[in-house]
C-alpha cells in the first residue's frame, strides 16, 4: 500500500482545467441544441394534439348519432373551436410559434362519421411542418 506523501494533495492546475474546458464545451453544445428541440416538441405535441381532438369529434358524432363542426381560425390567434350541434363545447388555442399553414378547411362529421377529406397542416418558427390527413374515402385519420 502506498503512502500519502504530505504535498502530494488535491489535483493540478491541467486536470482543473480540462474538466473545465469539457463542461464549457458541452454547455455550449446544449445551449444550441435545445432550443430547436424545444420547437419540434412544441410542434410534435400540437399535431399529436389537434389528431386526437378530430378522432374523438368524429368518434362522438357516431356514438351520438349527430354532427359534429370543427372551425379552425388562422388569422390572428390560430386556434379551431369545436361545435356540437351549434354549440361550443371545446376552444384550443395553439402555443405561440405554432400556426397553421394556409386555410384549413372547416369540417362536419355527421352521424356516419363522415366528412369532406382535407389536409390540416401546422407550422413552427422554423418552418417545420407537421400534417394532420383526413381521408376522403374511408375516413381514416392520420399524422404525417
Amino acid at each position: 500500500m502506498s503512502e500519502v506523501k504530505a504535498d502530494d494533495q488535491g489535483f493540478t492546475l491541467l486536470e482543473i482545467l480540462l474538466v473545465l474546458i469539457l463542461l464549457a464545451g458541452s454547455g455550449f453544445y446544449l445551449l444550441i441544441k435545445l432550443p430547436v428541440n424545444v420547437e419540434k416538441q412544441h410542434l410534435a405535441f400540437e399535431s399529436t394534439k389537434l389528431l386526437e381532438d378530430i378522432r374523438d369529434t368524429r368518434q362522438a358524432a357516431l356514438a351520438e348519432n349527430i354532427s359534429y363542426v370543427v372551425k379552425f381560425y388562422y388569422m390572428g390567434d390560430p386556434h379551431y373551436q369545436i361545435f356540437r350541434q351549434g354549440k361550443l363545447i371545446n376552444n384550443t388555442y395553439l402555443q405561440d410559434g405554432i400556426e397553421f399553414l394556409g386555410t384549413p378547411q372547416d369540417l362536419t362529421f355527421n352521424a356516419l362519421g363522415r366528412s369532406a377529406g382535407t389536409t390540416i397542416t401546422l407550422k413552427n418558427s422554423l418552418g417545420e411542418q407537421k400534417s394532420v390527413i383526413i381521408a376522403p374515402v374511408g375516413m381514416r385519420i392520420r399524422e404525417k
